[in-house]
């Protein structure tokens, strides 16, 4: 793995893990400077992640963390909705005890933030699917999608909600009905997909 590769991990890594607000701007010094690299690398990764959406280049400003809006949430949750149920659908008979234990872990572990946890269940429900492309896909997609999550949970009550479908989906993959897992799957990011876009767009308004 590159310099640059590695830069870029570890602020997608950050950004999976919620710990970038929206808005917050990244600079290219204080971030080579704690990461021990030169500024190029930095500069590489950043214009990287901004081209996968990841972040914005402001005039005067430099890398900043795109701010919540419902056409950014619609967005996010669209492109979910048209990768996960594949790589669930492909992964689910190909799931192993592990794979299993590790999405029930995710649920479980005080370790983790919401949002980590959240891509460390939905993960090791994909992984299986051998897809690695899909699944760097879904990765980047769940760095962007991380805000909205913690917002979704932590400001307009979906945690409970959120949870209990988790479990529920995880209960369809371990009986191997796939039908009713990809079911539980479209309610699970509808119901975020609803409330976030309901709350961010009478927010605008």
């Amino acid at each position: 793995m590159s310099t640059v590769d590695q830069v870029e991990s570890t602020l997608r890594d950050r950004m999976l893990r919620g710990e970038l607000e929206p808005g917050e701007r990244l600079r290219q010094d204080e971030l080579a400077s704690e990461l021990g690299v030169s500024k190029i690398p930095v500069r590489e990764a950043l214009q990287r992640l901004a081209a996968s959406g990841l972040l914005l280049f402001e005039s005067n400003r430099g890398a900043v963390v795109p701010s919540l809006s419902a056409d950014d949430a619609l967005e996010n949750y669209a492109l979910r909705r048209a990768i996960e149920p594949q790589l669930l659908e492909r992964a689910l008979p190909l799931l192993t005890v592990v794979d299993l234990a590790e999405a029930e872990l995710a649920l479980s572990s005080p370790e983790m933030s919401i949002t980590e946890s959240n891509w460390a269940f939905h993960r090791a429900l994909y992984r299986a699917a051998r897809w690695s492309r899909g699944l760097a896909i879904a990765e980047m997609l769940h760095a962007g999608v991380a805000p909205y999550v913690h917002l979704y949970t932590q400001g307009l009550g979906g945690a409970a909600e959120s949870d209990a479908e988790h479990h529920q989906l995880l209960e369809a993959c371990r009986a191997g009905d796939v039908a009713t897992a990809l079911a539980l799957l479209e309610v699970h990011l509808d119901h975020a997909q609803r409330a976030l876009i309901d709350f961010l767009a009478s927010d605008r308004s």
